[in-house]
């Protein structure tokens, strides 16, 4: 891609030297980014079904399914009745359907959690998070009988076609409705959960990305800089990830070759050997939002996870590991890692780049001899 023209940094230049940016929170890390959970299906259901059941210990009582009822009244006909939320409320994991089929979450009022028998009121929950999946909800609604009060919602994070009788709430409004009415419950709740129900709002709120008034602000204040930020946009386009990859293997040298690459992380292996080879992740240097690092790690592209764990355990408790602080980096989830190094880079160029691979390959140089010497791991680890 070409460079726009020389104007056209100068505009940029001007501009970002006097701009005044619309304020976007960073996002600041929960628990479950932390825990690597953020978009997973099965810890979040157990987490909703915990703030769904009205006498666990969070202390909020009927919080979540008042919220609920919320949302799903707001797009009901005017006069359907809203049920009278007396009897404690249940919400048991995988509730058992029809033709051996499982709901995720069954919120009722039954006089025990594992049944709806005597219950008035019900929802059948779905939890859905990336896609839209070929449930069988025909089978689920007639696995309930008839109740006084009966809703089938699906949560998820993007809009789905729902057929009646189920209806689609995105977790986004589920938030909403929960704040709405958080306040006032505030000092009934116990202290020790409340942690954990805003860093799950957190979460929730970040899953489904940028709030209408952030998205808002950004629109606008686009609109009204397009011409001093199109060459902006167009040099953050021409910083890609092939371009990275490149980089590395020049910095790595002639004696070794590029593997695969991917938007983040490249293979680097060494001409000649088996297939062990150095992945490096760059992608926090192409993120401009975050610290400009990247990671060396070995990887054991042969090995089973056995062998994987050997060689692991025979690296870290070399001193040439110790020393220079190479040790085990869950930074992908790959059985096949087996001890890596995270490397701060300060330069501003792509020269600076080499060179701080370059510099930091002197670290793993002394591990070669170990590593490249022997086709699998030391008989004694396996």
């Amino acid at each position: 891609m070409s460079n726009p023209p020389s104007d056209s940094w100068d505009d940029l230049t001007g501009f970002l030297n006097r701009a005044r940016w619309p304020t976007l929170p960073k996002p600041k890390p929960t628990f479950f980014s932390i825990a690597g959970i953020k978009k997973a299906e099965v810890p979040l259901s157990n987490v909703y079904a915990f703030f769904f059941a009205s006498g666990a210990a969070h202390g909020l009582g009927t919080l979540f399914v008042e919220a609920l009822l919320d949302v799903l009244h707001s797009r009901l006909p005017a006069d359907t009745v809203r049920p009278v939320l007396a009897a404690a409320i249940h919400a048991p994991r995988e509730y058992p359907m029809r033709d051996r089929q499982r709901l995720d979450i069954l919120v009722h009022n039954g006089p025990i959690a594992s049944s709806v028998e005597g219950a008035t009121f019900v929802v059948l929950l779905e939890n859905k998070i990336e896609h839209w999946q070929a449930n069988a909800f025909e089978n689920y609604w007639a696995s309930i009988p008839a109740l006084p009060y009966k809703a089938g919602i699906v949560l998820g994070l993007h809009p789905e076609e729902t057929t009646p009788p189920w209806h689609f709430i995105s977790h986004l409004e589920l938030v909403g409705a929960v704040e709405e009415r958080l306040g006032p419950l505030l000092t009934q709740a116990n202290a020790e959960y409340l942690p954990v129900l805003f860093h799950l709002l957190e979460n929730l709120k970040q899953m489904s990305g940028v709030n209408p008034k952030e998205f808002g602000a950004a629109f606008n204040y686009a609109q009204q800089h397009r011409k001093a930020l199109a060459p902006a946009q167009q040099l953050l386009k021409s910083i890609t990830p092939e371009g990275l990859a490149a980089t590395v293997k020049e910095a790595f040298g002639p004696d070794y070759q590029q593997r695969k690459s991917f938007d983040d992380r490249v293979d680097i292996q060494r001409q000649g050997w088996p297939d062990f080879r150095y992945v490096v992740f760059f992608g926090d240097i192409l993120d401009l939002t975050k610290s400009a690092t990247f990671t060396i790690t070995l990887y054991d592209g042969m090995g089973n996870k056995q062998q994987t764990a050997a060689w692991r355990a025979y690296f870290t408790a070399l001193p040439e590991c110790i020393e220079p602080g190479i040790r085990f980096q869950s930074w992908f989830p790959y059985d096949e890692l087996v001890v890596g190094k995270m490397y701060e880079f300060t330069g501003s160029s792509l020269d600076d780049l080499k060179k701080a691979i370059a510099s930091a390959l002197i670290d793993w140089k002394p591990l070669e001899a170990h590593w490249f010497s022997r086709p699998t791991p030391p008989d004694t680890l396996i």
